[in-house]
């Protein structure tokens, strides 16, 4: 049934609407929803989460800005959503670097990757694999912080640089391994240079018997932003990311994260989720289904637990409170303003719910992306135990 009438933020001056709930269907198991209808999997668990919590439910962007009632909501509001006359009165560009300037656009600012490593075999891979594929590998930038024993693990930028002569090697000698494959859509990847873009990697570099855990290694490398920040390298309007040191790339995953992150038009968006394995990237996904955080478990403090499946968003689908360290992007004056905790060494459990409790109490809102770009590499046994 309808509400009473009331004002609205849609309402015209002096006008009223009727307050008119959302229709959003749903779909009990085994039934799923029409291929591209936008969608949230619930779960299979009927014991635990009764019959309303299983199944799917049809996503509806706009019960994020106005719960039940959509648009007539009286109070709905996008969550830092710009009017257009706001953006004109103030001369605001959010695609300028810094607004009112002449500084560069969206497709030239600088993206900083941030990358915690322990031990990690895979990591020159991981460098390989986002400077090949990207779109503009002349505007990343990577921060690894890399925990090895120097006698026994192999050094990730240097072994990236072996990588990338052994590929080069391969095609003059013309033998059947594959070739070297770039994908830079302005030619930047100098293909002559002894090791390409070595000089956008800083690596901070640790003993592994001083590694004390995730938000230690993440704590470090939010102070090497911070510290170059104040050198002048880092804008708050540049894109920053967060991931693993495992990881394998869409080609142009760099532009597409960039594109995405914009879709979501929300200056405060910060993009996460866990991420899918490698073995999906060639998946011919029709469904176009995404991993969703959503789940949490309580040991001795919050873990974000694991995620479900959301399935064609037109968008990034709002969260909020739900972070993963898989993957995190966002500008840069997010990580700026709600860095890693330094003063929990050896915290698992927890990390990533304070880290997303950090955003959020800074006014940052948590989004599930839409696409898949960022891809994990899990191979058993790939790194040495503690």
């Amino acid at each position: 049934p309808q509400a009473a009438s009331t004002m609205s933020a849609t309402s015209p001056p002096g006008g009223k609407i009727e307050l008119v709930k959302l229709d959003i269907k749903t779909w009990a198991l085994p039934k799923d929803p029409p291929r591209d209808t936008p969608a949230l999997f619930l779960g299979r668990d009927k014991k635990n989460y009764g019959e309303a919590g299983t199944g799917w439910v049809e996503y509806v962007p706009e019960y994020e800005c106005g719960g039940i009632y959509g648009k007539t909501a009286p109070d709905y509001q996008c969550p830092y959503t710009l009017l257009a006359d706001e953006a004109h009165d103030k001369n605001l560009d959010l695609n300028k670097r810094d607004a009112g300037s002449d500084t560069p656009n969206k497709e030239d600012r600088k993206l900083h990757v941030m990358i915690a490593s322990y031990r990690d075999p895979l990591c020159p891979i991981t460098l390989f694999n986002l400077f090949t594929k990207a779109a503009y590998p002349e505007l990343l930038h990577v921060n690894v912080l890399m925990q090895n024993d120097p006698e026994v693990d192999d050094h990730c930028l240097k072994v990236y640089c072996e990588m990338i002569q052994e590929h080069k090697g391969n095609a003059k000698a013309g033998d059947n391994s594959e070739p070297l494959k770039t994908h830079s859509l302005r030619n930047s990847f100098d293909l002559e240079a002894q090791c390409p873009h070595a000089d956008q990697v800083n690596i901070h570099e640790i003993h592994a018997k001083y590694a004390k855990g995730p938000t230690f290694a993440r704590g470090m490398l939010s102070a090497d932003m911070d510290q170059q920040y104040h050198d002048g390298t880092l804008s708050p309007q540049d894109y920053c990311m967060s991931t693993d040191s495992h990881m394998d790339f869409t080609v142009h995953w760099d532009k597409d994260m960039v594109e995405m992150w914009h879709a979501a038009e929300n200056e405060y968006a910060v993009l996460s989720s866990y991420v899918n394995d490698v073995e999906r990237m060639t998946d011919v996904n029709r469904n176009k289904e995404v991993p969703h955080l959503c789940m949490i478990t309580y040991t001795s403090n919050v873990r974000t637990h694991a995620t479900k499946c959301a399935r064609a968003l037109p968008r990034p689908k709002l969260t909020n409170a739900v972070w993963g360290a898989g993957l995190s992007f966002s500008k840069c004056h997010a990580d700026l303003k709600a860095q890693v905790d330094p003063h929990t060494p050896h915290i698992f459990d927890g990390e990533e719910f304070n880290r997303a409790a950090r955003f959020f109490t800074h006014g940052y809102d948590i989004y599930t992306p839409n696409a898949s770009y960022v891809y994990h590499m899990i191979i058993t046994g790939r790194s040495p135990t503690l």
